[in-house]
């Protein structure tokens, strides 16, 4: 192991395909569309996609503006040292990190439960227990992360493309044949009643994959021009795909039956395949489901090993997680600790027998909050960032507006996934009070962590989100 940079040939579709697969196409269609419409505006989530790309867009200006000041990957850490200094940026640092392990916990649960399910279905009488599939599916994973990234981007791209290409047969049968109330969608016919706040929660949450990009900077070709390419293509493709099947998903259920289906998202949305698509589509859909999430945890556990790479090249934590494997120029060993982070989890979880299904509930709505409080902060940083060095971006609209109009649309959406923390988190206020307590105690932690560097062990606090 060597203290080299880490390489590797990724160029725009390389980054598209890692976003794209961390977003999972067909779990978000199983999962997270039919809770948008449901418990957001119903009809009108179409046009609710539209106006989020708006806000992703509006983001992803201000943050590629800033990324041609970054030479160093690190993504939330890096933006925000930058923006708001050392100790806010260490703290956003070690939250961002949890918040992708939470993510990626409560993923293996979920795939547990999907192979789980699976097996039960393909082999009457076979009792598989969840934590058995999860471990599986973390050996698989975890083996993969350990290699180049380009490794990662090859598995990525088959399985995505059969995900996306199930889905976009499935939109194009219900096109052709209509639903109960025919082809046609009125918009409108939710504006007024619903929630708009859960709306764009969802929305963000289907659009989110992009502002992760940025951890793969040293690792990718040209990344001044490759990054913002992959970054605006990415938001656009997820924006145009979800409004597309959205609409489709309304027009197969009909307006009423859409929004109830809510009850039962991955039931409906399999049972509204087969009649479509087929049965043999539906049946692939549901093995599809399971390579669609190892390719999301492949997604999520690179980008986790970026991060603890970073902190670890910078010195926050032991310096030889910040070392890049000569063979593979690769982070091999911070892909390795979170590997075992990860792994450990889904023991703890299994041995303390908490209910699996509550456990996913909680860790992707923790993570999910703690994501999308990061891209606030970082909207934030973007138009510090610039008023600090006014010479660095001549474009009023890019260094001071588009992050300014991301600023406040994200402290709306911010606000209301805090005021709407229960929904997203299992339904259990006081846990998920609790829950996100606990992630404020890790920024104020690493806040703490900074100031003592700084008094301590001043080179390091130096090094903290250095770009040279």
């Amino acid at each position: 192991m060597g203290s080299a940079h880490l390489e590797g040939h990724l160029g725009t579709g390389g980054l598209v395909l890692t976003a794209l697969a961390l977003n999972a196409p067909l779990a978000m269609m199983a999962g997270y569309i039919p809770f948008e419409i449901g418990l957001g505006l119903g009809a009108a989530t179409p046009l609710v996609l539209v106006l989020v790309m708006a806000l992703m867009l509006v983001f992803a200006v201000g943050v590629l503006a800033m990324a041609r000041h970054m030479n160093q990957p690190g993504a939330f850490y890096t933006y925000i040292t930058a923006g708001l200094g050392r100790s806010a940026g260490l703290g956003a640092g070690m939250c961002a990190l949890i918040g992708y392990i939470l993510l990626a916990g409560g993923s293996y649960v979920f795939t547990g439960i999907l192979i789980q399910k699976l097996v039960a279905a393909y082999l009457p009488g076979t009792r598989l227990d969840w934590w058995v599939g999860a471990l599986g599916m973390w050996v698989l994973v975890t083996a993969i992360s350990l290699f180049n990234i380009d490794v990662s981007t090859k598995v990525l791209g088959v399985f995505l493309c059969v995900e996306v290409a199930i889905v976009m047969l499935w939109n194009l049968r219900v096109f052709l044949d209509g639903g109960p109330e025919g082809r046609g969608l009125d918009v409108t016919a939710q504006l007024g009643t619903g929630s708009v706040g859960m709306a764009f929660l969802f929305g963000v949450a289907s659009l989110a994959g992009f502002e992760s990009l940025q951890v793969f900077r040293t690792e990718t070709r040209d990344p001044l021009r490759t990054i913002p390419r992959a970054s605006y293509l990415t938001v656009a493709l997820l924006a145009a795909f979800y409004a597309l099947s959205s609409w489709a998903y309304l027009v197969a259920f009909g307006t009423d039956a859409a929004i109830a289906s809510a009850a039962d998202p991955a039931g409906g949305f399999t049972a509204s395949l087969a009649r479509y698509a087929g049965k043999t589509v539906a049946d692939l859909a549901v093995v599809i489901m399971v390579t669609s999430a190892l390719a999301s945890l492949l997604a999520m556990q690179n980008i986790s090993a970026r991060y603890v790479f970073a902190l670890g090249r910078d010195g926050v934590l032991p310096s030889w997680l910040g070392k890049v494997n000569d063979r593979f120029h690769a982070p091999t060993r911070a892909a390795g600790a979170i590997g075992t982070i990860l792994g450990a989890f889904t023991l703890v979880v299994t041995a303390l027998r908490i209910d699996p299904v509550l456990t996913y509930l909680a860790t992707s709505g923790l993570g999910l909050w703690t994501l999308i409080t990061l891209m606030g902060g970082t909207a934030l940083s973007v138009v510090t960032f610039f008023r600090r060095n006014t010479g660095l971006e001549p474009s009023v609209w890019k260094a001071l507006v588009a992050p300014g109009f991301a600023v406040l649309g994200f402290a709306y959406v911010i606000t209301q996934a805090t005021l709407n923390k229960n929904v997203m988190m299992g339904g259990d206020a006081t846990l998920a009070t609790i829950s996100i307590g606990l992630v404020v105690v890790t920024f104020l932690g690493g806040l703490v962590y900074a100031r003592w560097m700084r008094a301590r062990r001043h080179d390091v606090w130096l090094r903290i989100g250095n770009q040279d």
